[in-house]
């Protein structure tokens, strides 16, 4: 192919007006254009339509909440627009540079490529925990991930799977003939963790480009940490097999860490601290909630699955520090 290819892009939202129009900004001022935008709504109250009527590019297509998952709704973004190549984000996200869009769509290197991911970064913003602001060590180095046939993903290791699972749907780009012939599996939660598993038992590969960042946070406190830990160590031990690991406690590390950031006030310095120690508890309660369905066996796992993932844990928006 010669020309360029056409990039759509899906935007699932619900009350995003914080941080939307930084997100669409951010899209319309990329050195690759496209061609479209759908914004999906699933019942805002706070004016995020508005907000999206005001871009010519952007369409808003309005569901009831109801009817919104994380894959049936990417799949209706499917359906509802024409590129040849479906570039997803979500609507308080917003690219770090220019360039974002050129990352992702370089990485289709071979013909077999069915998705390419970037990687969400924290801004070195007081009201993002200081603790996870982007501090790169080294140069993004893309990397391939690629197994045979089914049969060969499901005798590799635990590890060797997970680790090849690296579309992130916050900054992914996907062709769309691969998403017309293996849609998105009806997900309240991690719906890309899915599709990288069909994916690659498909024999399609998967890039990942770490340079093809966007600027994305959600506050974390107890709760939805612990509601987090939980759905995501189901998830993992569902198609990979794996069980939790051990979080180590870092206590006076991080409080040495927050004291060295002259960028913020010593009452925001120990709120951090409070809230990193809360996110860790919430961390090690939700593994053993979950070490705990595991020892007891089926049922236990299928009342903790019901539970937890059963609806999508719901992140906090920007705001206060709130360790609740």
């Amino acid at each position: 192919m010669t020309d360029q290819p056409t990039i759509s892009v899906v935007i699932p939202v619900k009350n995003e007006a914080a941080g939307i129009a930084a997100c669409l900004d951010g899209i319309l001022s990329q050195t690759v254009p496209v061609q479209e935008i759908l914004v999906i709504d699933s019942g805002s109250t706070d004016g995020t339509q508005e907000i999206v009527r005001g871009y010519d590019l952007a369409r808003l297509l309005e569901i009831e909440p109801t009817e919104f998952n994380h894959g049936d709704t990417r799949n209706l973004g499917v359906q509802e627009t024409s590129g040849e190549l479906i570039l997803f984000t979500v609507g308080d996200a917003r690219p770090v540079d220019d360039r974002w869009i050129e990352r992702l769509q370089s990485g289709f290197l071979s013909d077999d490529v069915a998705a390419v991911g970037g990687i969400q970064i924290v801004a070195h913003d007081p009201r993002n925990n200081p603790l996870e602001w982007y501090r790169p060590v080294s140069e993004p180095v893309r990397s391939v991930h690629r197994f045979g046939s089914a049969a060969e993903f499901d005798a590799a290791d635990s590890a060797t799977k997970q680790s090849a699972c690296v579309i992130d749907d916050v900054t992914s780009m996907y062709r769309r003939a691969f998403l017309e012939a293996i849609p998105f599996r009806r997900a309240v939660y991690g719906e890309d963790m899915l599709i990288c598993v069909d994916a690659l038992r498909a024999g399609h590969a998967l890039v990942r480009d770490p340079a093809a960042c966007v600027f994305h946070y959600h506050l974390q406190n107890y709760r939805t940490t612990l509601q987090r830990t939980v759905a995501v160590s189901l998830m993992r031990h569902d198609l990979f097999g794996t069980t939790s690991g051990t979080p180590v406690s870092q206590p006076v590390r991080e409080a040495v860490r927050l004291m060295r950031e002259p960028s913020l006030t010593l009452r925001q310095k120990v709120q951090w601290w409070r809230n990193q120690r809360q996110c860790f508890r919430g961390m090690m309660d939700g593994i053993a909630l979950f070490e705990k369905a595991r020892s007891e066996g089926a049922s236990a796992l299928a009342a903790l699955h019901e539970e937890y993932l059963g609806s999508p844990p719901i992140p906090v928006k920007r705001g206060q520090v709130n360790t609740a």
